[in-house]
Protein backbone atom coordinates (compact mmCIF):
# COMPACT_ATOMS: atom_id res chain seq x y z
CA UNK A 1 0.00 0.00 0.00
CA UNK A 2 0.78 3.22 -1.04
CA UNK A 3 2.00 6.33 1.24
CA UNK A 4 -1.08 8.27 -0.15
CA UNK A 5 -3.22 5.21 0.49
CA UNK A 6 -1.98 5.29 3.79
CA UNK A 7 -2.61 8.93 4.37
CA UNK A 8 -5.98 8.68 3.25
CA UNK A 9 -6.76 6.02 5.30
CA UNK A 10 -5.76 7.66 8.22
CA UNK A 11 -7.46 10.93 7.16
CA UNK A 12 -10.86 8.69 7.03
CA UNK A 13 -10.14 7.00 10.51
CA UNK A 14 -9.79 9.97 11.98
CA UNK A 15 -13.02 11.63 10.06
CA UNK A 16 -15.22 8.81 11.29
CA UNK A 17 -13.68 8.74 14.84
CA UNK A 18 -14.31 12.76 15.11
CA UNK A 19 -18.37 11.97 14.56
CA UNK A 20 -20.04 13.53 17.53
CA UNK A 21 -23.33 14.60 15.30
CA UNK A 22 -25.90 11.31 14.89
CA UNK A 23 -25.81 10.85 10.99
CA UNK A 24 -29.13 8.36 11.41
CA UNK A 25 -27.37 5.21 9.48
CA UNK A 26 -29.20 3.19 12.24
CA UNK A 27 -32.10 5.00 11.05
CA UNK A 28 -31.72 3.53 7.26
CA UNK A 29 -31.05 0.24 8.94
CA UNK A 30 -34.76 0.07 10.40
CA UNK A 31 -36.77 2.06 8.16
CA UNK A 32 -35.34 2.18 4.40
CA UNK A 33 -36.39 0.07 1.89
CA UNK A 34 -33.75 -0.61 -0.95
CA UNK A 35 -34.88 -0.72 -4.64
CA UNK A 36 -34.63 -3.21 -7.06
CA UNK A 37 -32.76 -1.42 -9.54
CA UNK A 38 -29.55 -1.49 -10.12
CA UNK A 39 -27.46 1.89 -10.49
CA UNK A 40 -24.80 2.13 -13.32
CA UNK A 41 -22.66 4.37 -14.83
CA UNK A 42 -25.46 5.26 -17.29
CA UNK A 43 -27.57 6.57 -14.56
CA UNK A 44 -24.49 9.22 -13.50
CA UNK A 45 -25.70 12.55 -13.30
CA UNK A 46 -23.48 15.05 -15.36
CA UNK A 47 -20.20 16.60 -13.69
CA UNK A 48 -21.91 19.92 -14.67
CA UNK A 49 -24.44 19.17 -12.97
CA UNK A 50 -23.01 17.39 -9.98
CA UNK A 51 -21.00 20.79 -9.50
CA UNK A 52 -23.90 22.76 -9.42
CA UNK A 53 -25.42 20.83 -6.49
CA UNK A 54 -22.27 20.58 -4.85
CA UNK A 55 -22.10 23.96 -4.61
CA UNK A 56 -25.69 24.98 -3.68
CA UNK A 57 -24.70 22.48 -0.63
CA UNK A 58 -22.36 25.04 0.00
CA UNK A 59 -24.91 27.67 0.66
CA UNK A 60 -26.99 25.32 2.35
CA UNK A 61 -24.32 24.21 4.90
CA UNK A 62 -23.30 27.70 5.94
CA UNK A 63 -27.40 28.38 7.29
CA UNK A 64 -26.76 25.94 9.89
CA UNK A 65 -27.73 27.51 13.23
CA UNK A 66 -24.51 27.00 15.08
CA UNK A 67 -22.86 29.44 12.30
CA UNK A 68 -23.29 33.39 11.36
CA UNK A 69 -23.43 33.52 7.51
CA UNK A 70 -23.17 37.07 8.05
CA UNK A 71 -19.47 36.77 9.34
CA UNK A 72 -18.98 33.86 6.60
CA UNK A 73 -19.62 35.67 4.14
CA UNK A 74 -17.67 39.12 4.64
CA UNK A 75 -15.03 38.64 1.85
CA UNK A 76 -12.00 39.13 4.05
CA UNK A 77 -13.43 36.09 5.84
CA UNK A 78 -13.63 34.24 2.93
CA UNK A 79 -10.22 34.86 1.65
CA UNK A 80 -8.93 33.50 5.22
CA UNK A 81 -11.24 30.50 5.34
CA UNK A 82 -10.10 29.30 1.81
CA UNK A 83 -6.46 28.59 2.96
CA UNK A 84 -5.21 25.51 2.92
CA UNK A 85 -6.52 23.50 6.45
CA UNK A 86 -9.13 26.04 7.26
CA UNK A 87 -12.73 25.23 7.24
CA UNK A 88 -13.83 26.76 3.73
CA UNK A 89 -10.45 25.19 1.68
CA UNK A 90 -11.96 23.29 -1.30
CA UNK A 91 -15.59 25.16 -1.03
CA UNK A 92 -15.15 26.38 -4.57
CA UNK A 93 -18.48 28.58 -4.24
CA UNK A 94 -17.69 29.97 -1.22
CA UNK A 95 -13.79 30.04 -1.36
CA UNK A 96 -12.51 29.80 -4.59
CA UNK A 97 -9.45 31.44 -5.55
CA UNK A 98 -7.50 33.21 -8.53
CA UNK A 99 -4.68 35.02 -8.42
CA UNK A 100 -5.27 35.89 -4.45
CA UNK A 101 -8.73 37.57 -5.24
CA UNK A 102 -12.39 35.58 -4.40
CA UNK A 103 -14.03 34.33 -7.61
CA UNK A 104 -17.40 35.14 -6.57
CA UNK A 105 -19.01 38.12 -5.69
CA UNK A 106 -21.82 37.09 -2.74
CA UNK A 107 -23.43 39.86 -0.54
CA UNK A 108 -25.39 38.83 2.24
CA UNK A 109 -28.69 40.45 2.59
CA UNK A 110 -30.71 39.31 5.41
CA UNK A 111 -30.03 36.75 8.51
CA UNK A 112 -33.65 35.97 10.25
CA UNK A 113 -34.57 33.70 12.53
CA UNK A 114 -38.02 31.89 13.57
CA UNK A 115 -39.54 31.97 17.06
CA UNK A 116 -39.36 27.83 17.39
CA UNK A 117 -35.84 26.88 18.47
CA UNK A 118 -34.37 29.93 16.48
CA UNK A 119 -34.36 28.30 13.35
CA UNK A 120 -31.92 30.37 11.19
CA UNK A 121 -32.23 31.14 7.54
CA UNK A 122 -30.47 33.89 5.42
CA UNK A 123 -30.56 35.45 1.89
CA UNK A 124 -28.07 36.40 -0.56
CA UNK A 125 -26.97 37.42 -3.65
CA UNK A 126 -24.61 35.66 -6.16
CA UNK A 127 -23.80 37.72 -8.52
CA UNK A 128 -21.24 35.75 -10.67
CA UNK A 129 -22.14 32.31 -10.14
CA UNK A 130 -19.61 29.69 -11.14
CA UNK A 131 -21.73 26.85 -11.51
CA UNK A 132 -25.56 27.41 -12.85
CA UNK A 133 -28.07 26.48 -10.95
CA UNK A 134 -30.58 24.07 -13.40
CA UNK A 135 -30.25 20.99 -15.31
CA UNK A 136 -30.08 22.55 -18.49
CA UNK A 137 -27.36 25.41 -19.17
CA UNK A 138 -27.71 27.28 -22.22
CA UNK A 139 -25.02 29.10 -24.14
CA UNK A 140 -22.55 29.72 -20.86
CA UNK A 141 -24.87 32.64 -19.78
CA UNK A 142 -25.48 31.82 -15.92
CA UNK A 143 -27.82 34.56 -14.27
CA UNK A 144 -27.23 36.40 -10.53
CA UNK A 145 -29.05 34.05 -8.51
CA UNK A 146 -30.86 35.33 -5.17
CA UNK A 147 -30.48 32.86 -2.69
CA UNK A 148 -32.69 31.86 0.11
CA UNK A 149 -31.08 29.19 2.39
CA UNK A 150 -32.92 27.48 5.78
CA UNK A 151 -31.15 25.37 8.40
CA UNK A 152 -31.11 22.24 10.11
CA UNK A 153 -31.97 20.57 13.08
CA UNK A 154 -29.19 22.36 15.41
CA UNK A 155 -30.60 22.24 18.68
CA UNK A 156 -32.85 20.25 20.61
CA UNK A 157 -36.23 21.94 20.54
CA UNK A 158 -35.75 21.13 16.69
CA UNK A 159 -35.52 17.84 17.56
CA UNK A 160 -38.54 17.58 19.44
CA UNK A 161 -40.58 19.08 16.62
CA UNK A 162 -38.99 16.62 14.31
CA UNK A 163 -40.66 13.71 16.35
CA UNK A 164 -44.12 15.42 16.21
CA UNK A 165 -44.65 13.48 13.36
CA UNK A 166 -48.20 12.56 13.93
CA UNK A 167 -50.00 13.74 10.37
CA UNK A 168 -52.57 16.84 10.80
CA UNK A 169 -54.64 18.79 8.33
CA UNK A 170 -52.23 21.82 6.03
CA UNK A 171 -52.96 25.00 7.11
CA UNK A 172 -52.82 27.41 4.27
CA UNK A 173 -50.75 30.60 4.60
CA UNK A 174 -51.46 32.23 2.15
CA UNK A 175 -54.55 33.93 0.19
CA UNK A 176 -54.79 30.30 -1.52
CA UNK A 177 -57.55 27.62 -0.28
CA UNK A 178 -56.62 24.25 0.81
CA UNK A 179 -58.42 21.17 1.16
CA UNK A 180 -59.48 18.10 4.06
CA UNK A 181 -57.92 15.38 2.20
CA UNK A 182 -54.05 17.66 2.61
CA UNK A 183 -51.87 16.19 5.71
CA UNK A 184 -49.15 16.72 6.79
CA UNK A 185 -46.11 16.44 9.45
CA UNK A 186 -47.50 18.40 12.65
CA UNK A 187 -43.90 19.48 13.83
CA UNK A 188 -42.33 20.55 10.42
CA UNK A 189 -45.77 22.90 9.69
CA UNK A 190 -45.09 24.42 12.85
CA UNK A 191 -41.41 25.30 12.52
CA UNK A 192 -42.80 26.50 8.85
CA UNK A 193 -45.41 28.96 9.93
CA UNK A 194 -42.68 30.14 13.05
CA UNK A 195 -40.55 30.87 10.26
CA UNK A 196 -42.52 31.84 7.12
CA UNK A 197 -42.95 35.54 7.96
CA UNK A 198 -39.32 36.24 8.58
CA UNK A 199 -38.06 34.67 5.54
CA UNK A 200 -40.73 36.65 3.14
CA UNK A 201 -39.60 39.75 4.55
CA UNK A 202 -35.92 38.55 3.87
CA UNK A 203 -36.54 37.32 0.20
CA UNK A 204 -38.37 40.73 -0.75
CA UNK A 205 -35.30 42.79 0.76
CA UNK A 206 -32.83 40.38 -1.37
CA UNK A 207 -35.13 40.45 -4.62
CA UNK A 208 -35.22 44.43 -4.34
CA UNK A 209 -31.61 44.65 -3.92
CA UNK A 210 -31.21 42.08 -6.63
CA UNK A 211 -33.45 44.00 -9.33
CA UNK A 212 -30.81 47.24 -8.59
CA UNK A 213 -27.44 44.98 -8.72
CA UNK A 214 -28.10 42.33 -11.64
CA UNK A 215 -26.74 43.10 -14.84
CA UNK A 216 -30.37 44.02 -16.82
CA UNK A 217 -32.36 43.18 -14.24
CA UNK A 218 -32.79 39.18 -14.84
CA UNK A 219 -31.92 36.64 -12.17
CA UNK A 220 -32.78 33.29 -10.94
CA UNK A 221 -34.15 32.23 -7.24
CA UNK A 222 -32.41 29.52 -5.27
CA UNK A 223 -33.86 28.21 -2.29
CA UNK A 224 -31.56 25.21 -0.45
CA UNK A 225 -31.77 23.38 2.74
CA UNK A 226 -29.98 20.48 4.66
CA UNK A 227 -32.53 18.25 6.40
CA UNK A 228 -34.95 19.92 8.71
CA UNK A 229 -34.30 22.81 6.72
CA UNK A 230 -35.45 21.39 3.44
CA UNK A 231 -38.68 20.66 4.61
CA UNK A 232 -39.28 23.61 5.54
CA UNK A 233 -37.53 25.19 2.11
CA UNK A 234 -40.22 22.70 -0.02
CA UNK A 235 -43.53 24.05 2.16
CA UNK A 236 -41.89 27.68 1.45
CA UNK A 237 -41.89 26.72 -1.96
CA UNK A 238 -45.20 25.32 -2.19
CA UNK A 239 -46.57 28.42 -0.25
CA UNK A 240 -44.61 30.74 -2.73
CA UNK A 241 -46.36 28.73 -6.12
CA UNK A 242 -50.11 28.47 -4.24
CA UNK A 243 -49.81 31.98 -3.92
CA UNK A 244 -48.72 33.46 -6.78
CA UNK A 245 -51.73 30.60 -8.76
CA UNK A 246 -54.15 32.44 -6.26
CA UNK A 247 -52.64 36.37 -6.69
CA UNK A 248 -52.73 35.94 -11.08
CA UNK A 249 -56.09 35.16 -10.80
CA UNK A 250 -57.93 37.73 -8.48
CA UNK A 251 -55.00 40.67 -7.98
CA UNK A 252 -55.98 44.55 -8.83
CA UNK A 253 -53.71 46.84 -10.51
CA UNK A 254 -51.29 48.16 -8.03
CA UNK A 255 -51.70 46.29 -5.23
CA UNK A 256 -49.04 44.93 -2.61
CA UNK A 257 -48.40 41.01 -2.84
CA UNK A 258 -47.96 39.63 0.97
CA UNK A 259 -45.36 37.42 -0.85
CA UNK A 260 -42.95 37.91 -4.07
CA UNK A 261 -44.47 37.08 -7.18
CA UNK A 262 -41.75 35.75 -9.64
CA UNK A 263 -41.32 37.37 -12.86
CA UNK A 264 -41.58 35.90 -16.43
CA UNK A 265 -37.75 35.55 -16.69
CA UNK A 266 -36.56 34.08 -13.50
CA UNK A 267 -36.12 30.39 -13.39
CA UNK A 268 -36.44 28.89 -9.52
CA UNK A 269 -34.12 26.11 -8.26
CA UNK A 270 -35.09 24.04 -4.92
CA UNK A 271 -32.04 21.82 -3.65
CA UNK A 272 -32.80 19.93 -0.68
CA UNK A 273 -30.17 17.65 1.58
CA UNK A 274 -31.61 14.73 3.26
CA UNK A 275 -35.04 15.73 2.93
CA UNK A 276 -37.24 13.91 5.07
CA UNK A 277 -40.88 12.82 4.08
CA UNK A 278 -43.51 16.13 4.60
CA UNK A 279 -47.36 15.39 3.35
CA UNK A 280 -49.42 12.87 2.31
CA UNK A 281 -49.81 11.68 -1.15
CA UNK A 282 -52.97 14.09 -1.79
CA UNK A 283 -51.16 17.52 -0.42
CA UNK A 284 -47.67 15.82 -2.48
CA UNK A 285 -49.66 15.44 -5.77
CA UNK A 286 -50.95 19.25 -5.25
CA UNK A 287 -46.89 20.35 -5.02
CA UNK A 288 -46.22 18.23 -8.05
CA UNK A 289 -49.51 20.54 -9.42
CA UNK A 290 -48.12 23.83 -8.79
CA UNK A 291 -44.75 22.29 -10.15
CA UNK A 292 -46.31 21.51 -13.41
CA UNK A 293 -48.67 24.87 -13.98
CA UNK A 294 -45.17 27.55 -13.02
CA UNK A 295 -43.33 25.31 -16.31
CA UNK A 296 -46.49 26.24 -18.11
CA UNK A 297 -44.13 29.32 -18.51
CA UNK A 298 -42.13 29.96 -21.96
CA UNK A 299 -39.22 28.49 -20.77
CA UNK A 300 -41.07 24.81 -19.69
CA UNK A 301 -39.27 22.50 -17.75
CA UNK A 302 -36.17 24.25 -17.01
CA UNK A 303 -38.42 27.50 -15.16
CA UNK A 304 -38.17 25.28 -11.84
CA UNK A 305 -35.73 22.43 -10.69
CA UNK A 306 -36.74 20.36 -8.17
CA UNK A 307 -33.52 18.89 -6.82
CA UNK A 308 -33.43 16.22 -3.87
CA UNK A 309 -30.60 14.47 -3.08
CA UNK A 310 -30.69 11.27 -0.88
CA UNK A 311 -27.54 10.09 0.39
CA UNK A 312 -26.44 6.71 0.89
CA UNK A 313 -27.09 5.29 4.45
CA UNK A 314 -29.00 8.33 5.61
CA UNK A 315 -31.72 7.21 7.45
CA UNK A 316 -33.64 11.24 7.62
CA UNK A 317 -35.03 10.51 3.82
CA UNK A 318 -36.55 7.26 4.80
CA UNK A 319 -38.51 8.81 7.96
CA UNK A 320 -41.35 9.33 8.75
CA UNK A 321 -41.89 6.04 7.46
CA UNK A 322 -44.93 5.88 4.53
CA UNK A 323 -46.87 3.78 7.27
CA UNK A 324 -47.82 6.56 8.89
CA UNK A 325 -49.28 8.02 5.08
CA UNK A 326 -46.12 10.09 4.10
CA UNK A 327 -44.82 10.34 0.99
CA UNK A 328 -41.99 12.16 -0.92
CA UNK A 329 -42.23 15.31 -2.65
CA UNK A 330 -39.51 14.99 -5.48
CA UNK A 331 -40.26 12.12 -8.10
CA UNK A 332 -36.63 12.17 -9.67
CA UNK A 333 -34.18 12.63 -6.76
CA UNK A 334 -30.45 11.91 -7.07
CA UNK A 335 -28.92 9.38 -5.16
CA UNK A 336 -25.42 10.45 -3.56
CA UNK A 337 -23.20 7.42 -3.00
CA UNK A 338 -19.42 7.66 -2.51
CA UNK A 339 -18.90 11.14 -3.48
CA UNK A 340 -21.09 10.50 -6.56
CA UNK A 341 -24.64 11.78 -7.51
CA UNK A 342 -27.46 9.27 -9.76
CA UNK A 343 -30.51 9.42 -11.31
CA UNK A 344 -33.41 7.72 -9.46
CA UNK A 345 -35.07 5.85 -12.04
CA UNK A 346 -39.33 6.33 -12.53
CA UNK A 347 -41.06 5.22 -9.75
CA UNK A 348 -38.32 4.72 -7.32
CA UNK A 349 -38.79 7.74 -5.21
CA UNK A 350 -40.08 6.30 -2.42
CA UNK A 351 -36.78 3.92 -1.85
CA UNK A 352 -34.07 5.59 0.01
CA UNK A 353 -31.47 3.05 -0.71
CA UNK A 354 -30.12 1.75 -3.65
CA UNK A 355 -27.47 -1.05 -4.97
CA UNK A 356 -24.94 0.81 -7.08
CA UNK A 357 -22.49 -0.69 -9.36
CA UNK A 358 -18.88 0.00 -9.18
CA UNK A 359 -17.40 2.60 -11.13
CA UNK A 360 -15.79 2.56 -14.88
CA UNK A 361 -12.15 3.02 -13.70
CA UNK A 362 -11.87 4.04 -16.94
CA UNK A 363 -14.14 7.79 -16.44
CA UNK A 364 -11.34 10.76 -15.87
CA UNK A 365 -13.64 11.53 -13.31
CA UNK A 366 -13.66 8.28 -11.04
CA UNK A 367 -9.75 8.33 -10.49
CA UNK A 368 -10.57 9.35 -6.81
CA UNK A 369 -11.26 6.61 -4.22
CA UNK A 370 -14.89 6.06 -2.96
CA UNK A 371 -15.62 9.47 -0.57
CA UNK A 372 -17.37 8.77 2.78
CA UNK A 373 -17.45 4.53 2.24
CA UNK A 374 -20.22 4.74 5.32
CA UNK A 375 -22.44 7.34 4.42
CA UNK A 376 -24.68 9.03 6.42
CA UNK A 377 -27.13 12.61 6.68
CA UNK A 378 -23.39 14.95 7.16
CA UNK A 379 -22.00 13.89 4.25
CA UNK A 380 -23.78 15.93 1.61
CA UNK A 381 -21.77 18.14 -1.19
CA UNK A 382 -19.30 15.38 -1.34
CA UNK A 383 -17.70 17.38 2.04
CA UNK A 384 -17.93 16.35 5.52
CA UNK A 385 -20.23 18.78 7.01
CA UNK A 386 -20.03 18.31 10.48
CA UNK A 387 -15.84 19.00 10.11
CA UNK A 388 -17.16 22.85 9.35
CA UNK A 389 -19.77 23.07 12.08
CA UNK A 390 -17.18 21.55 14.53
CA UNK A 391 -14.70 23.91 13.20
CA UNK A 392 -16.66 27.40 12.74
CA UNK A 393 -17.84 26.66 16.93
CA UNK A 394 -14.59 26.67 17.93
CA UNK A 395 -13.56 29.84 15.99
CA UNK A 396 -16.82 31.91 16.69
CA UNK A 397 -15.94 32.20 20.64
CA UNK A 398 -12.73 34.25 19.40
CA UNK A 399 -14.66 36.48 17.30
CA UNK A 400 -17.22 37.46 19.25
CA UNK A 401 -14.11 38.66 21.72
CA UNK A 402 -12.72 40.15 18.98
CA UNK A 403 -16.22 42.18 18.34
CA UNK A 404 -15.81 43.50 21.43
CA UNK A 405 -12.68 44.85 21.40
CA UNK A 406 -12.43 46.14 17.96
CA UNK A 407 -14.74 47.62 15.47
CA UNK A 408 -15.92 45.10 12.63
CA UNK A 409 -13.66 45.29 9.66
CA UNK A 410 -14.51 46.59 6.49
CA UNK A 411 -15.96 44.44 3.07
CA UNK A 412 -14.46 44.30 -0.05
CA UNK A 413 -15.33 42.88 -2.44
CA UNK A 414 -13.13 40.40 -4.21
CA UNK A 415 -13.89 38.83 -7.56
CA UNK A 416 -11.08 37.66 -10.78
CA UNK A 417 -11.67 35.26 -13.52
CA UNK A 418 -8.12 33.91 -14.07
CA UNK A 419 -5.69 31.53 -12.47
CA UNK A 420 -5.87 28.40 -9.93
CA UNK A 421 -9.19 27.88 -8.11
CA UNK A 422 -7.66 25.75 -5.51
CA UNK A 423 -9.07 27.69 -2.61
CA UNK A 424 -5.63 29.14 -1.49
CA UNK A 425 -2.44 27.55 0.40
CA UNK A 426 -1.34 26.83 3.48
CA UNK A 427 0.96 29.20 5.78
CA UNK A 428 0.94 30.57 8.85
CA UNK A 429 -0.34 33.63 10.24
CA UNK A 430 -0.14 36.79 8.43
CA UNK A 431 0.79 39.84 10.50
CA UNK A 432 -2.49 41.50 9.78
CA UNK A 433 -4.42 38.37 10.26
CA UNK A 434 -7.29 38.65 13.16
CA UNK A 435 -6.34 36.56 16.58
CA UNK A 436 -8.71 34.18 15.61
CA UNK A 437 -6.48 32.50 13.14
CA UNK A 438 -3.60 32.18 15.58
CA UNK A 439 -5.82 30.53 17.89
CA UNK A 440 -7.45 28.40 15.13
CA UNK A 441 -3.82 27.28 13.87
CA UNK A 442 -2.81 26.06 17.55
CA UNK A 443 -5.86 24.34 17.92
CA UNK A 444 -5.42 22.35 14.58
CA UNK A 445 -1.77 21.56 15.62
CA UNK A 446 -2.96 20.03 18.86
CA UNK A 447 -5.62 17.89 17.65
CA UNK A 448 -2.96 16.58 14.87
CA UNK A 449 -0.39 15.99 17.74
CA UNK A 450 -3.13 14.36 19.70
CA UNK A 451 -4.79 12.03 16.65
CA UNK A 452 -1.25 11.25 15.96
CA UNK A 453 -0.55 10.11 19.89
CA UNK A 454 -3.26 7.99 19.80
CA UNK A 455 -2.69 5.99 16.69
CA UNK A 456 1.49 5.70 17.69
CA UNK A 457 -0.51 4.36 21.13
CA UNK A 458 -3.44 1.98 19.21
CA UNK A 459 -0.22 0.88 16.88
CA UNK A 460 1.46 -0.11 20.79
CA UNK A 461 -1.33 -1.63 21.46
CA UNK A 462 -1.72 -4.07 18.77
CA UNK A 463 1.81 -4.99 19.02
CA UNK A 464 1.40 -5.73 22.54
CA UNK A 465 -1.47 -7.70 21.92
CA UNK A 466 0.42 -9.53 19.60
CA UNK A 467 3.78 -10.46 21.76
CA UNK A 468 1.00 -11.89 24.40
CA UNK A 469 -0.60 -14.10 22.09
CA UNK A 470 2.62 -15.12 19.89
CA UNK A 471 4.31 -17.59 22.59
CA UNK A 472 0.40 -19.30 23.36
CA UNK A 473 0.12 -19.31 19.17
CA UNK A 474 3.64 -21.12 18.32
CA UNK A 475 2.94 -23.88 21.55
CA UNK A 476 -0.47 -24.75 20.05
CA UNK A 477 1.13 -25.00 16.49
CA UNK A 478 3.91 -26.82 18.16
CA UNK A 479 1.54 -29.47 19.65
CA UNK A 480 -0.87 -29.92 17.31
CA UNK A 481 2.04 -30.87 14.70
CA UNK A 482 3.85 -33.12 17.32
CA UNK A 483 -0.04 -35.08 17.68
CA UNK A 484 -0.15 -35.02 13.61
CA UNK A 485 3.55 -37.02 13.82
CA UNK A 486 2.40 -39.40 16.41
Amino acid sequence: MSSTDDAANDDEARMYASEKEDNFRWVARWLATTSSHVLTEGDRVDQQVEDAVSALAEFAEIAHGSMDPAWILDPQNRKILARDGFPLAGYRALAGMRDGELLENIILVEKFKGNIGNLQGYTALRMNPSTAARQTIDSGTIKPQVILAFSGTSNLTHGLYDLMMVPVQYQPVSNSEGHHDWKIHDGFQRVFQSIREPAIQALKLAIKQMEKEAPNGEWDLVITAHSLGSAVSSLFLLDLLRFEAAWNKSHLPGGDPEMPIIPSSTKVTIAKFGHPRVVNSSLADEYRAQIRRFRQRPEKEEALTDWNIIGYMDGIPAAPPIKFGYVHLCERPFYLYHGRLYYVPDGEYEHTLFTVEEADPQRETDFHPPLFPKGGHNYYGSRDMERLQRRMKAIMPDVKEERTNSQPAQSGSGQNSEGDTSGGSKSPPQHNDPTWVKHYLEREKEEALAWASKAREKGKNYWGLLRSILPITVLILFTVSRLAIV
